[in-house]
């Protein structure tokens, strides 16, 4: 067999496997880019004073409800954490977006938002 090369079942394994991430990446990058931006546009347009019902007809129903603010992570986003702390928010909607991108409207005891933030990894 000269100037043939066969690969074994290690070196297929990893081509596939680089294929199968490269793949999985351009998928990933392609939804932040169509869901994700046009979310984020959307999410733009939610201001303080907005009630749920509006925020739910600009983002619709949130993947998650919570007490207290949390977006990915906390390091780099200290003046939101700090933001809903003092904001009078009581409940947190939550959609994620993306690897690990939080989008978060928090909302005051009468339903208003008074706080809003995205953040993630």
């Amino acid at each position: 067999m000269v100037g043939r090369t066969r690969f074994g079942g290690a070196e297929r394994f990893l081509g596939g496997l680089a294929v199968g991430l490269a793949v999985g990446l351009t998928v990933s990058l392609a939804g932040w880019v169509g869901v994700g931006h046009a979310f984020h546009a959307r999410f733009e347009r939610v201001v303080v004073g907005h009630t749920e019902q509006q925020v739910f007809a600009a983002l619709g129903p949130p993947d998650h409800v919570a007490e207290r603010f949390r977006l990915g992570q906390r390091g780099g986003f200290e003046a939101e954490y700090e933001a809903a702390r003092v904001s009078g928010a009581t409940r947190f909607l939550v959609w994620r977006r993306g690897i690990d991108v939080s989008f978060v409207v928090g909302l005051d005891p009468g339903g208003r938002v008074v706080v809003k933030a995205v953040g993630g990894t």
